[in-house]
C-alpha cells in the first residue's frame, strides 16, 4: 500500500482509495453486518442479473476480502432484504476469508420490495446481539447496500436509522446504481 496516497480513518484503519475496498489495512477488531437489498428493482431491466451477482456481491465480497477475519479480528455478518428480512449467516459463523466468500459469492436474489426500516431494526436487534456473535468491545459497522427507496415501511426509515444509530452502530450507505435514494443515507 503506497501509504503516501492513503489516509487513516480513526486509528483503526489505513485506506488507499475509496474506490478500492481492497487496499485496506485494520489494526482493530470490529463487527460488520452487511445488509444486501435483494428487492426485484435490483435486477430490472438486468436479465443476467448482473447488477445482483456482480456488482452487490462483487462490493460485499470486496469489503469482506479486505480484512483478517476471525473471533480476535474482524467478524462479518450477511443478512438479505426485500418486504421481510432474511439472516443469510450471523457475525460468527465464519472463521476465515475463504469460507466467509464463498458463502457471499453463493447467495441468490429473492425479489420483492424495499423495507430499509425492517432491515435496519433487524440488524440492531438480531444482527448486532451477543447471542448471534456480537462482541461489546469492537466497533459495530452496519453497511446497507441498496438501489433505491423504501416502498414498505417508508415512514419509519428515519425513525429505525436513528435508533440503529443510537446504539452506536455505525451506518454507510452504498448505492449501487444511480436510481439509489438520499432517503436511505440519512
Amino acid at each position: 500500500m503506497d501509504e503516501r496516497n492513503a489516509r487513516r480513518t480513526g486509528d483503526e484503519c489505513l485506506v488507499a482509495g475509496v474506490d478500492a475496498v481492497t487496499d485496506v489495512q485494520c489494526e482493530r477488531a470490529a463487527d460488520i453486518v452487511l445488509v444486501l437489498d435483494q428487492s426485484t428493482s435490483i435486477v430490472a431491466h438486468d436479465p443476467d442479473y448482473d447488477n445482483w451477482y456482480v456488482h452487490l456481491l462483487g462490493f460485499a465480497k470486496s469489503v469482506a476480502g479486505a480484512f483478517p477475519i476471525g473471533r480476535e479480528k474482524t467478524q462479518v455478518g450477511v443478512m438479505k432484504f426485500n418486504q421481510g428480512v432474511d439472516t443469510v449467516f450471523h457475525l460468527d459463523d465464519y472463521g476465515n476469508r475463504e469460507s466467509l466468500l464463498g458463502a457471499i459469492g453463493s447467495l441468490d436474489i429473492g425479489g420483492g420490495d424495499t423495507n430499509i426500516a425492517g432491515a435496519l431494526r433487524h440488524a440492531r436487534e438480531q444482527m448486532f446481539s451477543r447471542f448471534n456473535g456480537a462482541r461489546s468491545d469492537v466497533p459495530k459497522i452496519l453497511i446497507l447496500i441498496t438501489d433505491g427507496t423504501a416502498n414498505v415501511e417508508e415512514s419509519n426509515t428515519l425513525r429505525e436509522a436513528a435508533l440503529t444509530k443510537a446504539t452506536n452502530i455505525k451506518i454507510f450507505t452504498v448505492g449501487v446504481t444511480d436510481e439509489a435514494s438520499g432517503e436511505a443515507s440519512k
